[in-house]
């Protein structure tokens, strides 16, 4: 009877353990599954549109062949490289190669070949047969452009303008290419000049990122390097240093904006990673950034330019400490106290950085700070130190509670006396019979006439002392 008992107790273990192994098999191709999906899910695609240049001017000759020539082969060339690049897709766009240059074709401008995945040959094939004949309507081209690609908001939109010319129909293409910038059409464009004319190459500079070539191989260096920026992984690594400079400093907001749109490309928490240092962010190299860490008050870095393939390092001092507010003693009104606040300003600047609530702890950078707390009459320090990692407390007195009572509807207000004269602060309604206000302790006058008296000397005035805490009435 013990035996069976124990082979039954043995079987059943036998079951569990193959049912758990089975079930962790399930739960780990699940895992997979998720992890694919995922993946598939976050992957962008890079498309990079070439618009060519095939006016007329394109046939002049560069290095013992004409400029078209040279362009078609090296376009070509960087073409096949990227032939087993995952995720790419390429198109090609021109303008001057339907009309001739005497008929000042102002829309020649054509998508040859659209975004698709293994377009190579079709994109190879019609850069052989093109053949300069026109004029330059870059900023019409540019406009097109952006419809060429595909609506993704996932995607990195690139576009390669290769060009010998100036704008030839009384545009601005420096406007447009800003304007789709920050419509987020593409990122900032790269515009290879093949002429030395100092004039065109300053007409061509504010549209994007300019590289001139003053002969094919460096028009084939320029070409490279635009690729190797647009696809190499590239990251940043922000140091907030402290008072030691220890990038120590973490858990703050960072804002990159684009430095020629003005958009915002990314938000990240700075975070400190498990080996105790600032974690490490993939950005896009293609654009450069103003970047701004939402501390209190902000700290900004302006025009970052990224290294492709790199961990690029920036450092800022950001060294913080604490700040706490809070009344001697509480009071009851929760109504009254919450509307207690303390504008924190940087000292001697102009300007609020925070309003901070009371009984709260905030952070703030290390530095002098000047506070004004919302009391009646107001409350102001000044050249209050945030240190270190260190919290500096301040107390200020608590209010005390008037209670005003009119038999009467009528005009009047609350004068303090500030130590040398009585100040206005605070205004009657003249809708209300009974009014409570927080004050700070001190010296006030109660001053009152009834709306329907015609007579000045009819005017009413109550002195009344408040204490932290105390209470006191006003009766009209």
């Amino acid at each position: 009877m013990i035996m069976k008992k124990f082979i039954w107790i043995a079987d059943k273990f036998h079951f569990l353990k193959k049912w758990n192994f089975y079930f962790s098999l399930c739960i780990f191709h699940l895992s997979l599954f998720t992890f694919h999906f995922t993946s598939a899910q976050t992957t962008s695609v890079t498309r990079i549109l070439f618009l060519v240049d095939v006016s007329n001017s394109m046939n002049q000759q560069w290095s013992g062949a004409s400029r078209m020539d040279n362009a078609k082969k090296i376009v070509s060339e960087i073409i096949d490289t990227l032939k087993r690049k995952p995720n790419i897709e390429l198109a090609l766009r021109v303008y001057g190669t339907e009309s001739v240059i005497d008929m000042h074709d102002c829309n020649d401008t054509k998508l040859l070949v659209p975004f698709a995945k293994d377009n190579i040959p079709q994109l190879k094939e019609a850069i052989a047969n093109l053949h300069p004949k026109g004029i330059t309507p870059i900023s019409l081209s540019l406009e097109k452009a952006a419809g060429d690609f595909p609506q993704d908001p996932n995607s990195r939109n690139i576009l390669i303008l290769i060009t010998d010319g100036e704008e030839s129909c009384n545009a601005d293409p420096c406007a447009v290419s800003l304007a789709l910038q920050k419509s987020g059409a593409f990122l900032k464009p790269f515009i290879i000049g093949l002429r030395e004319d100092k004039d065109i190459v300053q007409k061509l500079q504010c549209m994007g990122a300019f590289y001139n070539a003053d002969d094919p191989v460096g028009f084939k260096d320029a070409m490279l390097s635009i690729i190797t920026l647009a696809l190499s992984p590239t990251y940043i690594q922000v140091n907030l240093m402290d008072r030691n400079n220890k990038p120590s400093e973490t858990d703050a907001v960072m804002t990159f904006y684009d430095n020629g749109s003005g958009a915002i490309r990314y938000n990240y928490m700075h975070t400190i990673n498990y080996k105790g240092t600032p974690d490490t962010v993939n950005l896009d190299p293609v654009s450069s950034y103003n970047l701004v860490v939402q501390t209190t008050p902000p700290i900004e870095k302006k025009d970052i330019a990224l290294l492709p393939k790199n961990t690029n390092i920036i450092s800022l001092d950001a060294a913080q400490g604490y700040l706490f507010v809070n009344l001697k003693t509480p009071i009851t009104n929760s109504m009254l106290s919450n509307k207690i606040k303390c504008l924190v300003k940087v000292h001697d600047q102009y300007g609020t950085v925070d309003v901070q609530d009371l009984n709260t702890t905030e952070k703030y950078l290390c530095g002098k700070y000047d506070l004004e707390f919302l009391t009646l009459p107001r409350t102001q320090l000044y050249n209050v130190d945030v240190s270190q990692s260190k919290t500096t407390s301040i107390t200020i007195p608590s209010p005390g509670i008037v209670t005003i009572q009119k038999s009467v509807y009528g005009y009047g207000g609350i004068l303090w006396f500030n130590g040398t004269s009585w100040e206005k602060i605070y205004t009657l309604s003249e809708k209300s019979g009974v009014e409570t206000v927080a004050l700070q302790p001190g010296t006030y006058k109660v001053v009152f006439r009834s709306k329907s008296s015609k007579k000045t000397s009819d005017t009413q005035e109550q002195k009344i002392i408040i204490t932290s805490g105390g209470t006191a009435t006003a009766k009209f």
